[in-house]
């Protein structure tokens, strides 16, 4: 069985863009859709090039615009969670189109109940992967693509193997069932690697080398499970945090690559949506941390103005 390439659109140029970019224009048509037009002149003109290990790779087939029509039947959208809300507001006047979000923490559910004409799946990236520059992407760390269907009026095929089918070796996906546990689970790690490696400013492998810094990991991670309701997988997934760290020992999160370039984080969507689900729970630290980023965040705008 031999899959057609098709028209696929990917919205958002960072490095999660770049890389599957990178990967999918080598059995598909990939247009590429940034936020600036000088980068959507370059990657037009350059392609996109990836660095894995000592190597480096170049796809030059790439359309590129900075425009936003999204014309494409399916579509993928890598953009942070606060960039989302125009990009929903243009699906909402769009025909029916299959469309995969790929966001960190769950703050992006409450747009889905917007998008009922559209057939919508979630997914969450493994892989660790770096922006060098507007048309360069460093491939960090090889992990999976996972992805499940969010209940949408539509009854088409419930998994994307037709796009996926081509499956290389350094970028694999794969299907689940329940796209709540999927997200939940990425959700744990998100909160507990990001906003730690950002306020101690340390890669991912410090939260397991230094002892102190292991042992505020997993008090965080007791408060977290605890309002997931997560407290049965607790040994296993505080395992699966600690592999995480160990594979990507020397990746820096993405909210400290933020914090670090004094752009807005993805806080609200993480940690935030931890608190807003609290209850009556006390989450000392989950409590600490929004307060600590957001002022950290509060402190360069501040200068900025």
């Amino acid at each position: 069985m031999v899959s057609e390439s098709m028209n696929i659109g990917i919205i958002g140029a960072g490095s999660i863009g770049l890389l599957y970019s990178y990967y999918l224009s080598k059995f598909h048509h990939i247009t590429l859709y940034t936020k600036r037009q000088d980068q959507a002149i370059a990657i037009e003109k350059n392609g996109v090039s990836l660095h894995r290990g000592e190597d480096t790779l170049f796809s030059k087939d790439l359309n590129a615009t900075d425009t936003s029509d999204y014309a494409e039947s399916f579509l993928i959208v890598t953009v942070k969670q606060y960039q989302l809300e125009e990009i929903i507001m243009k699906f909402n006047t769009m025909e029916p189109k299959t469309i995969l979000f790929i966001q960190n923490g769950m703050g992006h559910l409450e747009h889905m109940s917007q998008l009922k004409q559209h057939q919508v799946y979630l997914g969450v990236v493994e892989h660790g992967s770096l922006k060098i520059s507007d048309t360069s992407v460093r491939h960090t760390g090889i992990g999976r693509t996972k992805y499940a269907r969010y209940p949408s009026h539509s009854e088409e095929s419930k998994d994307l193997s037709h796009i996926f089918l081509h499956e290389d070796l350094h970028f694999p996906y794969v299907y689940l069932e329940n796209w709540e546990e999927m997200l939940k689970e990425k959700l744990i790690v998100n909160a507990i690697v990001n906003p730690l490696t950002s306020l101690l400013q340390v890669k991912n492998g410090e939260l397991i080398k230094n002892p102190l810094f292991n042992q505020i990991g997993y008090d965080l991670y007791l408060e977290v499970i605890s309002i997931l309701e997560y407290e049965y997988k607790k040994e296993t997934l505080w395992l699966h945090i600690q592999e995480i760290c160990a594979s990507t020992a020397e990746n820096e999160s993405s909210m400290y690559k933020d914090i670090q370039q004094e752009r807005p984080t993805e806080i609200d969507a993480i940690v935030g949506f931890l608190l807003k689900n609290a209850g009556d729970r006390s989450v000392p630290i989950i409590e600490f941390l929004f307060k600590a980023i957001k002022g950290k965040e509060s402190q360069y705008r501040r200068e900025e103005s």
